[in-house]
């Protein structure tokens, strides 16, 4: 099993039926908490956050939402997809309706489960058991039924079906589209071979670790979070190698100082890493021997995993006449162009975004399962943060480090690098719109307080630089 530091249980498995009590207990008599981070919403007796790994100082006290509406009927309801937001459209739904039919479809072996420990955890993960989200008990309890191992192939929204791939038809009430995403390979030359993987699933992270563990040299293709996850995890089996194509690490959250600090860091931990690659083949016969740079660098590697980003999975719903653009296009209630059709999660956007993150999952997943059982509830975006923890350092990013080219930023920075400590604040008329901590990330729930209010430039300076 995973040992993810849970304070009084012997493992996730034991946190999870710890919590499956709480879920049960009446409300009011419930202690909860919720991650800034990934939005979980757990037992406050924990001490680490079961979905994203990060420590008590990430969490929030939580009071439960008050939920005043209810409507039981012989409706059912058909969920695409057993991701986060699916399984949260899931809860939503069956929170207001008792008497429903719940489906819940995937072309997935395993029952819904915390897809960010996938990387976090790849040195080590055995089983999806470790990590479900629910254990297969909760699903009979609640009366929701699982369909593994199956692929949607039409979605007839005319006549409110769905196919499948081996022949069967499905008839549905309402639908949740939550198919997610799959991870982008860009079209390199020998990116097919078996020894690149791409991870995004159960069975990517349990070739990768065989490979890994067997591996002399592996290369990180792609120098975002993920990537930096995988390749402190693979560091644990083999010497590890990062390239990114972009002029510094985490490029669409840091700026180019905290892509220096961080750079500094990776380095002191052992991982090697190369911005400005510009890839032009993963080389080898039969098998990969190295990845080959434009400039005629080659980097040798018996394993390459590939982090470059992720595309909604959204031909489905094109094909079906759904509105896509980025992605799915959603109204403020998750609800699509189709009658009865919402979606949610990384295959969808709302007002133009698509930030493909968990916490936001979530978020839209409760919103459509709200909605779709017949309650008025509208979305809110949280301002889009990520946090990092591997390579003997922590990292959050929240909100616009200066990435807008038409506005003018004032900062404010403080770094004591002999401690590996470094924080950077963005505003935008005296408003905080942006944040980068690495090292000490221990002010994050301040910090993030302080986006979601835009707190002023003195605010900052006086009571979270130097509180």
């Amino acid at each position: 099993m995973i040992e993810i530091g849970i304070s009084g249980y012997d493992n996730h498995v034991q946190y999870k039926e710890k919590q499956e009590e709480v879920r049960k207990m009446p409300k009011g008599k419930r202690k909860l908490v919720k991650c800034i981070v990934c939005g979980e919403i757990f037992d406050s007796e924990l001490d680490t956050c079961p979905v994203c790994g990060v420590g008590r100082e990430y969490f929030i006290p939580y009071d439960e939402e008050d939920i005043r509406f209810s409507k039981d009927t012989e409706e059912t309801f058909v969920i695409l997809g057993n991701g986060a937001a699916g399984i949260s459209a899931a809860e939503a739904i069956r929170e207001r309706n008792d008497t429903c039919s719940i489906l819940m479809i995937s072309r997935e072996a395993e029952y819904s489960y915390n897809r960010p420990m996938l990387t976090k955890s790849l040195s080590s993960l055995i089983s999806a058991q470790e990590i479900l989200m629910h254990q297969p008990e909760w699903y009979e309890e609640n009366h929701i039924t699982n369909l593994l191992n199956s692929e949607v192939t039409k979605l007839d929204t005319s006549n409110k079906t769905i196919e499948l791939k081996d022949g069967r038809r499905i008839a549905y009430d309402k639908c949740i589209y939550a198919l997610g995403a799959e991870c982008f390979v860009p079209p390199i030359k020998g990116s097919d071979k078996p020894e690149v993987i791409a991870i995004r699933n159960l069975e990517d992270v349990k070739k990768a670790r065989a490979l890994g563990s067997s591996a002399r040299k592996a290369v990180v293709i792609g120098g975002g979070v993920l990537g930096l996850e995988a390749a402190w995890e693979l560091s644990k089996l083999c010497e590890v190698t990062v390239l990114e194509v972009a002029d510094k690490l985490m490029v669409r959250q840091l700026d180019d100082k905290a892509g220096e600090v961080l750079g500094e860091l990776i380095k002191k931990a052992g991982v090697k890493f190369r911005v400005n690659a510009s890839i032009t083949e993963i080389t080898g016969e039969e098998k990969v021997t190295g990845v080959a740079l434009r400039d005629g660098e080659v980097y040798e590697a018996d394993l390459v995993i590939i982090s470059c980003g992720i595309r909604g999975n959204v031909e489905l719903a094109r094909e079906s006449g759904i509105t896509v653009q980025k992605a799915i296009a959603v109204n403020e209630k998750m609800e699509t162009n189709a009658e009865g059709i919402y979606a949610c999660g990384d295959c969808a956007e709302y007002r133009g975004a698509n930030y493909a993150v968990w916490s936001q999952a979530v978020q839209m997943g409760k919103t459509a399962g709200a909605n779709a059982a017949g309650d008025t509830v509208e979305y809110e975006p949280e301002t889009p943060a990520l946090s990092f923890e591997g390579m003997k350092t922590a990292l959050f990013a929240g909100g616009d480090n200066g990435k807008n080219p038409e506005l003018e930023y004032q900062t404010l920075e403080y770094s004591n690098l002999e401690d590996g400590n470094y924080e950077k604040y963005y505003f935008h008329n005296n408003k905080l719109v942006g944040a980068i901590l690495i090292g000490d990330t221990r002010k994050m729930v301040k910090v993030t307080e302080g986006l979601n209010v835009g707190c002023s430039l003195n605010y900052v300076r006086n009571n979270v630089i130097h509180p």
